[in-house]
């Protein structure tokens, strides 16, 4: 059997971030009057303030002029936008509404369909979707009914040369009631078994350490020894967007994440964006944390210190002691700040190094996504994308798309992006890449 390419095994894509700006005004041309635009307003109005945006206006301007180029700029992605996840995520709702309105309607499924026809048309043959379905407790069967409708469809559309697989996306903020409602799903569908493969933690990163999933994850494992028939591997979005804590904790929570077993882990720009072009993207970038996230890092440095100290990071341990019991008397939540002078940029590249390490110890796989990185890292120029960093590690990585649809982009175009700009020539990327199968989940061996 021939390798797989890069640009014909997607890892990382979001079925909501699928569909085209063509597809948006398709399927909201007929029903744009019947669908509860209600998310997508009260998210533009609170990233957008005194902005008010009606996305029946955007429609019947699209429809007048049989264009969607009127709902480009409310839906599409760009430089412009910036690192700014918000913004990101009032975009993502315009369809998420849209969706929700076709799904009521019991059309879910070609929803899914139409989206695996185009991957397949594009050259795909093998792709692992992803989605959330974000009231677990609220509503589990609506979390039940949800991923079931995916995966059924994603199940039927594999063959003829195309397979598919499906991972369910928890909340984070209420990680142990999603993954039981997964086990759920397998125990009263098991035809799914071997179509729903993982479970993924994704959206807002900031606010959720990894520390708050490591009951789950451990659960999730020990799950997997004592019921080997029903599998579940992790993935874990981190190291994304952490503007509301120290580079030393966004390094750390990439090493953490991978600690809680994460077969892949997703962007983890924090171990390859440079420190002084993180520090360049927001005036005063990570100077600000919580007192709480001070006291995890200096206990993980302390716990490290041996190992960290070998990489060349200062650990005083008497210094770090003495400092977590005066950060003890203090509000927990309140927010101190530390400035980087230069002796602390060069440590941090040397934990990113020992993080790097540890992961390529570990088997854990970094997944690259070229345009989502670069905007929402705020990293304009190609020269200074995290991929350059990663792809000079021993650590495994695959490229994937992301969000195509609101990127405007498609996995061969991110791969395209890779070739052009990065520092190996085509045949070494391909030798550093290999066949991307074999990091695929409940890959053989």
């Amino acid at each position: 059997m021939r390798q797989h390419l890069p640009e014909e095994c997607e890892l990382h894509v979001h079925i909501g971030g699928c569909f085209q700006l063509e597809d948006l005004f398709d399927l909201g041309r007929q029903v744009y009057g019947d669908v509860d635009w209600t998310l997508f307003r009260e998210a533009h109005e609170l990233v957008y303030p005194g902005s008010s945006v009606d996305p029946r206006d955007l429609f019947a301007a699209a429809v007048r002029e049989n264009s969607p180029e009127p709902l480009r700029p409310h839906y599409i992605h760009g430089e412009a936008d910036g690192p700014d996840f918000r913004r990101f995520m009032t975009k993502m709702n315009l369809m998420i509404c849209l969706y929700r309105h076709w799904r009521d309607l019991g059309r879910q499924d070609e929803l899914v369909e139409r989206i695996v026809d185009r991957h397949r048309e594009q050259g795909l043959r093998y792709v692992e979707y992803r989605a959330m379905y974000g009231a677990a407790s609220a509503d589990p069967g609506g979390f039940l009914s949800f991923h079931r409708i995916n995966a059924q469809a994603i199940r039927s559309a594999s063959g003829a040369g195309f397979h598919a697989n499906y991972v369910v996306s928890i909340p984070r903020d209420e990680p142990l009631v999603g993954y039981s409602l997964v086990r759920r799903l397998l125990t009263d569908s098991p035809e799914l078994r071997d179509t729903v493969i993982g479970i993924d933690f994704c959206a807002v990163e900031e606010g959720h350490p990894p520390k708050s999933a490591r009951s789950v994850c451990e659960r999730l494992l020990n799950d997997n020894r004592t019921d080997p028939q029903q599998p579940l591997e992790i993935v874990y979005h981190v190291g994304e967007m952490y503007f509301d804590k120290s580079l030393e904790s966004a390094v750390r929570w990439c090493h953490e994440a991978a600690q809680l077993g994460a077969r892949r882990l997703g962007h983890a720009i924090a171990l390859g964006l440079d420190p002084e072009v993180s520090l360049a993207r927001q005036p005063r970038a990570h100077e600000v944390e919580m007192v709480l996230e001070r006291m995890d890092q200096i206990d993980y440095d302390l716990s490290h210190a041996e190992a960290l100290i070998s990489f060349g990071v200062e650990v005083d341990e008497a210094a770090l002691e003495r400092e977590r019991q005066e950060l003890e008397r203090m509000d927990k939540r309140a927010a101190i700040r530390r400035p980087y002078p230069p002796e602390r940029i060069a440590e941090i590249r040397r934990r990113q190094d020992f993080v790097l390490e540890a992961l390529e110890q570990f088997g854990t796989v970094v997944e690259i996504c070229p345009t989502s990185n670069r905007i929402l890292g705020g990293v304009d120029d190609p020269a200074r994308h995290s991929m350059h960093r990663l792809l000079a590690s021993n650590v495994d990585v695959v490229i994937g798309a992301d969000d195509p649809g609101i990127f405007d982009s498609t996995l061969a175009d991110e791969v395209e992006w890779v070739r052009t700009h990065s520092r190996l020539d085509s045949p070494g990327l391909d030798e550093r890449l290999g066949d991307p199968m074999r990091l695929r989940l409940r890959a053989p061996g």
